[in-house]
């Protein structure tokens, strides 16, 4: 019976078991779709990656993201966390010397994207992604439905931030951005499953991103961020690069952030996971100004925790 080496990665750490557990398939030639779908929910992580050959010489590798649930076309912590993993395996070679960034394209379900790796002593320390193009796709303002939302999540109305709006927002893959006034309000965040589940499907969203401005940590953290996709069987993910890439064009396009950008560019951490002790940090490289964001990049590390095989 044919058997299919895997490994699992912890992705935005740089410690085992924070940040957020992925399994990856480096070498996937050979299992079906129906088997792949069978392997994510046997993993039961929140997302499972098959690494294929790509069929343009340009492109390096072509990736297939799995929830337990159904197939993802784009997703963020399973790109970062599969090229630190292909990079540790040599298929993304450091630059000469050990030290700097070695640049790529690779394939997912919406495209052909860039991204690049940066290697330190020779060894892969970051991924970062280039997200698609940021867009706004629906907003709730009517007032009784802001009030569902906040209901939703266990809250109340003057628990969220009304300075910032509640958007449907995406740069691949779409979620619904809740803003809420502070990091207690966050942390007091009790789902109702069923009643969130109907209202991010219903305006669009794939799941809920509640986030606040307020940060635990000082320095480089401008959002805290909690994402909530039960639809998925996911009851909360520890750290969401599509979301917070979308979540970090969102605060740059509202001109929500008291920080100055560097050549056109605003780099911050957005945070994620504390709340449920699997703590996650994700880099943010956001290009424009508020109403024009041109380029959104999310990137972070990985550690290697775990190889085995699959029997199919």
């Amino acid at each position: 019976m044919p058997e299919f080496r895997f490994i699992q990665l912890d992705v935005f750490t740089d410690r085992a078991f924070c940040g957020n557990p992925l399994a990856v398939f480096p070498e996937a030639e050979g299992i079906s779709d129906d088997q792949m779908a069978q392997i994510a929910r046997e993993m039961n992580l929140s997302e499972t990656v098959f690494v294929l050959k790509p069929e343009s010489d340009q492109v390096l590798r072509r990736l297939r993201i799995f929830t337990p649930m159904r197939e993802l076309p784009f997703a963020g912590h399973p790109i970062v966390g599969t090229w630190i993993g292909l990079a540790r395996e040599g298929v993304v070679a450091p630059p000469d010397g050990g030290n700097g960034w070695q640049h790529i394209l690779h394939e997912v379900g919406i495209g052909v994207l860039p991204l690049d790796v940066e290697f330190k002593d020779g060894q892969p320390v970051q991924a970062v992604m280039t997200q698609g193009a940021f867009k706004i796709v629906s907003e709730v303002d009517d007032a009784h439905e802001q009030a569902e939302v906040a209901r939703s999540l266990g809250l109340n109305r003057e628990d969220l931030d009304e300075s910032l709006p509640i958007q449907v927002i995406t740069t691949g893959l779409s979620c619904f951005a809740v803003p809420v006034r502070s990091l207690a309000d966050l942390r007091d965040i009790r789902v109702n499953s069923t009643l969130l589940s109907d209202v991010y499907t219903r305006h669009g969203g794939t799941g809920c991103l509640a986030f606040t401005r307020e940060t635990l940590e000082v320095g480089a953290s401008r959002a805290h961020a909690r994402f909530f996709a039960p639809s998925d069987n996911i009851p909360e993910d520890p750290a969401t690069g599509s979301a917070c890439g979308a979540l970090g064009g969102y605060l740059i396009h509202h001109g929500a952030l008291s920080l100055e950008p560097e050549d056109g560019r605003y780099k911050f951490v957005i945070e994620q996971g504390d709340f449920i002790n699997r703590p996650s940090r994700i880099n943010l490289d956001v290009k424009g100004e508020a109403g024009n964001v041109e380029e959104v990049k999310v990137g972070g590390s990985a550690v290697l925790v775990a190889r085995g095989e699959v029997i199919v």
